[in-house]
C-alpha cells in the first residue's frame, strides 16, 4: 500500500510545522508511524505539544473483486 500523508507538529507558542511525502507499507497501521518517523527526521522538531498524522490518500488499489 502506498499513501500519501501529512505530519503536522504543534507547538504551544510557535506555528505549526507540516511534512507531506508519500509511503509505502503492507498496512495503514503500519504506514502511519513510518510517516510520522520520517517527519520527525526531516522537521527535527523540539518541545512540541501535539502531533496530527493524516493518511490523505491511497495511492495504489486492489483489484476489484466480480
Amino acid at each position: 500500500m502506498t499513501v500519501n500523508y501529512a505530519v503536522t507538529f504543534e507547538f504551544d507558542t510557535r506555528p505549526p510545522q507540516t511534512h507531506r511525502g508519500t509511503v509505502t507499507a503492507s498496512r495503514e497501521h503500519v504506514c502511519a508511524p513510518r510517516a510520522i518517523k520520517i517527519a520527525r527526521t526531516e522537521l527535527r522538531p523540539v518541545n512540541w505539544t501535539s502531533l496530527v498524522c493524516c493518511l490523505l490518500e491511497r495511492l495504489d488499489t486492489e483489484p476489484s473483486k466480480q
